[in-house]
């Protein structure tokens, strides 16, 4: 019936898109959950600290005490976000389109290390940028921590960056893309939306940097249909950064 098709048409957008809001809302709401109660525990630690040597809370705490209480925190929130979106089918990790023949696997492995690598430079180079005109303590003082505690440092970061991946590309994109086979469009709006985004951490120089990363992934996750390479992309990006 051609009458009803620009009709079908708008239904199946309409249910695309609840779908990708209802991924991004659930894991905002869990996210939320999460480290609300996380962010109490961590504040009771550190008072209880402070409180021990009579001091102002936050002035004694070591940072390795607040990131270890943190990270119980991110470990707990990405291992529920994990366990619904898998338990439930809304993602996956798998090798999706990758092809077995030729060794294109470690290629595309060898080309996501190599351009993360780079990308991470650029990004060094913006954020050094602007913290030599701005400054940031925390930021310096967070990155400092990391550096002389690569290995858990790291670790976390293949938590986060995985289950991150799989939330963001593997159910969002992922769910945009089924949709509509259209990624010269969703994609570039994807990493407009994604540069965006990065505008909360307060660095305006990272929001060109973030939107190249998303546009680069998007098209890798669109090839693929897997957030393999994405993850080990990331890593690549993060040890550079660190």
């Amino acid at each position: 019936d051609l009458h009803s098709f620009p009709t079908r048409r708008s239904s199946d957008l309409e249910m695309a898109m609840k779908k990708a809001m209802m991924y991004l809302l659930l894991a905002l709401g869990i996210t939320l959950v999460v480290m609300f109660i996380g962010g109490a525990m961590v504040g009771l630690i550190a008072g209880f600290i402070d409180g021990f040597y009579g001091k102002e809370v936050g002035t004694t705490t070591p940072m390795s005490v607040m990131v270890y209480a943190g990270s119980v925190s991110v470990i707990l929130l990405c291992v529920i976000l994990n366990w619904v979106f898998l338990k439930l089918g809304f993602a996956k990790y798998s090798l999706g389109r990758i092809p077995k023949v030729n060794g294109i696997r470690v290629k595309v492995a060898a080309g996501m290390i190599l351009a993360m690598m780079g990308m991470a430079v650029m990004h060094y180079l913006m954020m050094d940028a602007y913290q030599n005109i701005e400054g940031d303590a925390l930021i310096e003082e967070s990155y400092a921590w990391m550096q002389q505690h690569p290995v858990f440092s790291v670790l976390m970061l293949v938590l986060i960056e995985a289950t991150g991946n799989l939330v963001i590309y593997g159910a969002v994109l992922r769910e945009i893309l089924e949709w509509k086979h259209r990624p010269t469009i969703v994609v570039p709006v994807f990493a407009i939306v994604m540069g965006i985004f990065s505008l909360i951490g307060g660095n305006p120089m990272l929001m060109l940097p973030s939107m190249i990363v998303a546009l680069f992934e998007g098209w890798i996750y669109e090839y693929t249909r897997s957030v393999i390479p994405l993850i080990i992309g990331d890593v690549a990006f993060w040890i550079v950064m660190l």
